[in-house]
Parts: structure tokens; sequence; C-alpha cells
């Protein structure tokens, strides 16, 4: 009894093995259908201004500003409306220091101009001394020598030079005023237009605190490097960015999307964009694919792609969107309403062709096909497969062909050494 137990347990066994083996050499499969194929690509961004024009902080040169009041940080303002206020304290005193020294310059031209006159007055005078006393010398210079003494004969004849020789080097005086009166206005005149011109500028300053809106948009601040943005009392350079006004009136959705989940994503495609927190969706079409991919952060090594799709300014008026709102897209990669198509894992490459397999256990075969439109998940065939045939979904490749011949028996000598195997278990 106990031995018909034995042998009755050991056929058991055998039965065992043999079923896992029939199971372990069969292959996942898809049957060849023909039918609808769809695929669509999901992402998630947000609306931003197809246009923005930067705002600067009023102002030139390097005046210090102090925000006194400003609009709220994606606010929407109209064309010319004031965005923000600022005063600028230092610049009013150096104005006013600017302005007396100005005072003083123009003073001191006018005692240069003084001083010029008094000299020249002076040189007059005694110019006027100088040819009286010449005239008379020269006209008894004329006179009967013999009434005279011989000393007074001498002295007018010196006087004569004398005079002759001041009156030349009075006239040289009188041209050195002028040279001198000239170089002292333009040394004064030249400090004049510099001080002239930092008022100017002062002016100008002053009466540029406040920045008023070129065209409608919403406002956004300009975040620092720290990410901190500019708060009512700080202190700013004038010229620095201070943000930036998005036109509202053209705006684009914006998505970024893995790198490798941007394949069959191009112009033209349809999209549905949603928005997000109402449920409303556009019916759309992807304006724009970028052509480069970047990490978002240092953190990641993943790169995103990003694409766009225009929104009609209809629609932007209709649902009042602005910048900054979230949205959510679903691109419509392909819509083929009877085709024939394949999952991308059971393509095997060799080369530029295609291959696929056909059956399952001993019977697949190895077949090229003819691929047309590919996608990210399946690819569609034009030729080389029929209806109901059945395709291996994991494929080995040329590395491991010899395990895949394994798995797929289609030599006589695999099936013999399968069969010993299995009398040998039994």
């Amino acid at each position: 009894m106990k031995w018909k137990l034995s042998v009755i347990s050991l056929l058991l066994l055998g039965i065992n093995a043999c079923s896992s083996d029939a199971d372990s050499d069969r292959l996942p499969v898809e049957k060849v259908s023909q039918g609808p194929w769809r695929e669509e690509l999901a992402a998630d961004g947000e609306i931003k201004a197809a246009a923005s024009t930067s705002l600067s902080v009023p102002g030139e040169g390097w005046d210090q500003r102090n925000l006194l009041s400003m609009v709220p940080n994606g606010s929407v303002v109209e064309k010319g409306q004031v965005i923000a206020k600022f005063d600028a304290a230092e610049s009013r005193v150096q104005l006013s220091q600017a302005e007396t020294d100005l005072l003083r310059k123009e003073l001191s031209e006018a005692a240069v101009k003084a001083q010029i006159n008094l000299g020249r007055a002076e040189l007059g005078s005694e110019s006027a001394k100088v040819d009286t006393d010449l005239n008379l010398s020269q006209r008894y210079a004329n006179a009967d020598l013999k009434i005279f003494a011989q000393n007074s004969i001498l002295d007018k004849l010196l006087d004569i030079g004398f005079l002759t020789d001041k009156q030349g080097y009075l006239n040289w005086k009188r041209g050195q005023l002028g040279l001198r009166q000239g170089a002292e206005e333009a040394v004064i005149g030249s400090q004049k237009e510099s001080i002239n011109l930092k008022i100017t500028q002062k002016r100008k300053s002053l009466e540029s605190l406040e920045l008023r809106a070129p065209h409608q948009g919403v406002f956004i601040l300009k975040a620092r490097w720290d990410g901190s943005v500019p708060q009512v009392g700080g202190r700013l350079w004038a010229g620095d960015e201070f943000g930036s006004l998005p036109d509202i009136e053209k705006q684009v959705a914006r998505f970024s999307i893995a790198e490798g989940a941007a394949f069959g994503l191009k112009e033209g495609q349809k999209v549905k964009v949603r928005l997000s927190g109402t449920g409303t969706e556009l019916d759309l079409v992807v304006s724009k694919v970028g052509k480069t991919a970047s990490t978002l952060s240092r953190e990641s090594p993943v790169k995103y792609s990003d694409f766009e799709v225009v929104i009609d300014q209809a629609m932007i008026k209709q649902y009042g969107l602005k910048p900054g709102q979230a949205v959510s897209a679903k691109v419509e990669l392909i819509n083929m309403p009877n085709v024939i198509s394949v999952p991308n894992i059971a393509l095997v490459q060799d080369g530029n062709e295609y291959f696929v397999y056909v059956g399952h256990d001993a019977k697949a075969d190895k077949r090229k096909v003819e691929l047309g439109v590919r996608g990210p998940v399946r690819t569609e065939v034009k030729s080389g497969l029929k209806l109901g045939e059945d395709i291996v979904l994991t494929p080995r490749t040329k590395d491991g062909e010899k395990d895949e011949k394994k798995s797929l028996p289609n030599s006589k000598s695999n099936l013999n050494t399968k069969e010993k195997q299995k009398e040998g278990k039994a």
C-alpha cells in the first residue's frame, strides 16, 4: 500500500513539474486587432503673458529712492495709473547744496569783473597822467634850450624817455587785465556749467518720483536673488529693476513636461486646457514647442521641456484670465479611427528595420513589419501583420538571442533537451 502511494506521489510531482515548465515557457502576448487608437499627454502649467514690459525705479545715475507706497503685487493696473511713489531726500539736499554753490560762483564772477574794472580804471587814470606829462615834456623839448639851465634840459629829455616807456607798460598791463579776466571767467564758467548740469539732473530726478503704467496689465514685483521683493519703506537705487507689467491682452498657457514624455509632441496638435478651480475647458492648439530641455532645480537632474498654447483675446475677456492662473492640459497626440497598432515594447530594431515575434511558445516567428505613425506607447503597423495573430510583448534583443530560443523553442535539439529533463523529473 505504501509503495502504491509513493508511485502516485511521484506521478503527481511529475505532472506539476511539467505544467510549471509549460507555464514558464509561455510569454505575454497581444492579439492583433484593428480599431481606434488615441493617445494623450497630460501636463500642468500656468497662464503667462506673451509679452511683458520691464519696470525700473525712476531716476538716473546713482540716486537712491525710498519707496513710499505701491499697488499690491498682482494688481491689474490701467495705462497711466501710478504704480509706486518714491522719495529722494538725499537728492533734495544735493540740489540745495548745488544751488548754493552756483550762487557762490556767480558772486565770484561778479567780484572778478569788479576787480578787473577797478584795475582798468586805475590804469586809465595813470595812463591819462602819463599822457599829460608826456605832452608837456614834448612841448618843452622843442623850445629854445638857451633859456633853460643845463640840468633842466637833461631832466626834460629823461622825462620824455621814461614817460614813453611807462606809457607802453601801461598799455601792456591793460592787455594783461583783459587776458586775466578771460581766464578767470572761463574757469568760473566751467564750474558754473558743471553745477548747472548737476542741478538739472537733481531737478529731473526729483520730478520723476512716480512710476506709472505704460499700458494696461498686471503688476508683478521683481524678486531679488534671495527671493525677497521690494517693501514699502525700503531703499532702492534709481534704474534698478522694480517689477514687470505683463500685457493681459496677449496671454499663453505654458506647460513643462519631462523630456522623455515630450515624444510625439508638435505644433498644431489639439489640446484641452482646463482652468483650475472652475473646471472650464478651452479647446486650443499647441502653438510652440521648446527645442531644448533644462533642469528646474539643482536638487533634481530631470530635464523638462516647455510648450505653449496661445489663448484668444475673446476667451481672455470672457473668462477674465490673468497671468499666474493655474491650468492643466491634455494634448491629443494621436487620434486615428481605424488602425492596426502594437505596443512599442513588442518592437525589435535591427539597423533601420523593425521586427515583431508572432505567435507564442514554440510557434513564435520573427517577422519584419512596416511602421507608420509612432506614439509614446504604441506604433502603427502598415504591413506585416494579420488580424487575429498573437505578438510577443517582451521579445529579447540580439544579446539575448540564445535565451530567446530557449523561451521560444524552435529547434528539435531544444525540444529533446526539455523532454529529457521532464523524464528525469518523472
